[in-house]
């Protein structure tokens, strides 16, 4: 099939992968239809997302490679497994296109994501907010737009494991004919060179200690980021139900916003090795004072707003790191260190729903004070590096 045929479709099953209107109003439906309790959904539902993700992401990790793609992307049995496979949707992406492509790819495939999404979130609040359908009728649309998902899974072009083999073999730059190495090769040697470039890769990555610092930070942020956006429907949710009825545009609005800002923060001629921990070290403080406003406002716009911004800072600071990891990493290896950064923040946040939900036993507002405090600690602990940094360099002036 023609690469532009690929991407077209590769680009289509992203968009409606993405395609939930459920999502926005999910804990409405949840409390309201299925008589479903806050403290059960904050306590047996939600974690199983969390905890899910964790166990799957691994096996799907190194299951992606050994399977050749594919499988994993049809595979999508449940939410925390669909979630895990995303690893293989870009990796089949990159198999698929010429690697004078990647970042058209890259482009194009994310801005097809953000547009299903925003589609849906939008689509919701037509649907509830004009009072034309139920929550039931979002879950059929959902169902509907995963089942043509699947389809659209289902008839994407296959990995073989000879393409598979001479794509890295390109990728790490072997000399010779590549056709004729990999006619001479069977698909136990595509495994050792997939595995022996794991281990490789591993150790090129975390001897830097500059990648790892910002690996710290990554799996730090998305910990936080990860809780806060599974339990800020629960948070509306304590409001009366005639006011969190803009669920919808909220969502639809985040990635409206998180483009042009990080569009801007890409633009900005901005030396991130030296200013970039006092940059997420007032983000985290920003960040902090809005869950704290969240935690004790009962005014949905207040809520509203705080969580947008949240999210666009959390885009911002993201795409800083990026920019960040980009003048130190091979490119070829940001899959790579996004598997291990988010493994680890799905530690952490396991870590912290054990603690504050199982045994605890928080309600959602003091919840929300617990994560703003999070994102001080984090904040203190990246001022502190840049003030070690700056203290460094004035000593060093002093003494010159």
């Amino acid at each position: 099939m023609d690469q532009w045929k690929v991407m077209v479709l590769i680009c289509l099953y992203g968009a409606v992968k993405e395609f939930r209107p459920t999502e926005p109003y999910m804990y409405e439906y949840q409390h309201t239809v299925l008589n479903m309790t806050e403290h059960t959904l904050n306590s047996q539902v939600y974690p199983i997302w969390t905890y899910s993700y964790l166990i799957t992401l691994i096996p799907a990790f190194l299951l992606t490679d050994v399977f050749l793609y594919k499988p994993l992307i049809v595979l999508e049995l449940i939410y925390g497994w669909a979630t895990a496979t995303e690893i293989a949707y870009f990796a089949y992406i990159y198999v698929k296109v010429p690697k004078t492509e990647y970042k058209s790819a890259t482009a194009f495939t994310r801005a097809a994501l953000l547009v299903g999404r925003f589609l849906a979130y939008a689509l919701a609040q037509l649907l509830i907010g004009m009072n034309w359908s139920s929550y039931q009728t979002l879950n059929i649309i959902s169902l509907v737009a995963m089942t043509i998902a699947l389809f659209l899974a289902v008839i994407l072009p296959k990995v073989g494991w000879k393409e598979a083999y001479e794509k890295k073999l390109e990728d790490n730059n072997v000399q010779g004919n590549i056709k004729e190495i990999v006619d001479e090769s069977s698909y136990v040697d595509y495994l050792k060179l997939f595995f022996a470039g794991l281990r490789h890769n591993l150790l090129a990555i975390y001897r830097n200690p500059l990648i790892f610092k910002w690996s710290v930070w990554s799996a730090l942020s998305s910990c936080i980021f990860y809780q806060v956006t599974n339990y800020t429907q629960t948070l509306w949710g304590t409001l009366p139900d005639t006011q969190n009825r803009w669920n919808g545009i909220t969502e639809a609005l985040v990635p409206l916003l998180g483009i042009p800002a990080d569009l801007i923060t890409r633009q900005l001629n901005v030396n991130w090795n030296r200013w970039g921990d006092l940059l997420l070290a007032v983000g985290s403080v920003g960040q902090a004072g809005l869950l704290f406003w969240m935690s004790q406002s009962n005014h949905i716009l207040v809520l509203y707003l705080s969580y947008i911004f949240y999210r666009v800072i959390y885009q911002m600071s993201t795409t800083i790191a990026q920019s960040t990891l980009a003048l130190s990493l091979d490119s070829r290896l940001f899959g790579l260190l996004f598997g291990i950064n988010t493994f680890v923040a799905l530690i952490l946040q396991s870590i912290l729903t054990a603690v504050v939900i199982d045994w605890q036993k928080l309600d959602i507002r003091p919840q929300f004070v617990v994560y703003s405090i999070y994102h001080l600690v984090v904040a203190i602990g990246f001022g502190v590096i840049f003030g070690i940094w700056a203290g460094r360099r004035i000593f060093k002036a002093n003494t010159n």
